[in-house]
């Protein structure tokens, strides 16, 4: 019997005889006994849970600060190296959340953005998990943060067999997070050109529709259409007649590296 059933019966009836009143406190009672039973099982198996959870964890730190661990290499893939802190900040979920470092990674063959990692501790069962990778800034104050020179950005901007040329330098420097950032320019230099082409082609038509009601507009005068229809004047007060959208939402461009009326390069 749970509480809401005994305030439901005690408000429906205003006197209550005695033996229905010992009946409702036994089934009160049988039901917070009950609850209290299931309320320590539930604790007890989640306790169980985080202290497994926690001697995984302490053995597998354990492991990993000796440097004679021995990792499980055959169910590495055979594709994958050791991160040795190329991308020290990739972290891999092993459950009740907890985290380990990535101890082998693979480059993403079409995106150089983003690379796969194991952490080659539970066998040829462990799915690989991606990351996206960022470059790290140089912290060498003999080389201070400067703009970057114009070749650098033609090279970044220009035509492809350039950027080619850009993008295998950068790989043979081995950073892939240096590389990762050359990539992600060139992605949003690609998608401002799109962009700009589709704003050139809206913009386009939207002068040619703007001709073409121009030309509907000289046609309407010419027919003297506002004379044949003087009796709608006194209906038309203001802005009452206006139509309710009007304005100038010609699309401009934000790309710096457009001309005129969203012309791209």
């Amino acid at each position: 019997m749970s509480p809401n059933t005994v305030l439901t019966t005690l408000a429906a009836h205003d006197e209550v005889p005695t033996e229905t009143l010992r009946e409702i406190i036994t089934g009160l009672v049988a039901t917070i006994k009950i609850r209290e039973v299931a309320w320590e099982a539930d604790r007890t198996a989640m306790r169980a849970r985080i202290n497994h959870a926690e001697d995984r964890l302490d053995v597998t730190l354990q492991a990993r600060e000796d440097p004679d661990f021995d990792f499980d290499h055959a169910g590495v893939p055979s594709d994958f190296v050791r991160n040795n802190n190329r991308v020290p900040a990739f972290q891999i979920p092993i459950g009740e959340g907890l985290y380990l470092p990535a101890e082998f990674i693979k480059r993403d063959e079409d995106d150089k953005t983003k690379v796969w990692g194991v952490t080659g501790r539970f066998g040829k069962g462990e799915p690989a998990y991606a990351h996206e990778i960022f470059t790290r800034p140089v912290e060498d104050p003999s080389f201070p943060a400067e703009p970057m020179r114009p070749w650098f950005l033609h090279l970044l901007q220009g035509s492809s067999s350039s950027y080619a040329h850009l993008r295998e330098a950068a790989d043979d420097l081995g950073d892939w997070g240096l590389a990762a950032a050359i990539a992600r320019f060139r992605q949003c230099e690609d998608q401002l050109r799109e962009l700009n082409a589709t704003i050139h082609s809206l913009r386009a038509e939207a002068d040619l529709t703007e001709t073409l009601q121009e030309a509907c507009r000289i046609r309407l005068g010419a027919a003297n259409a506002h004379g044949r229809l003087a009796r709608l004047e006194s209906v038309c007060h203001g802005k009452d007649c206006r139509f309710p959208i009007r304005g100038d939402f010609a699309v401009r461009p934000t790309s710096y590296r457009s001309r005129g009326r969203g012309r791209p390069l």
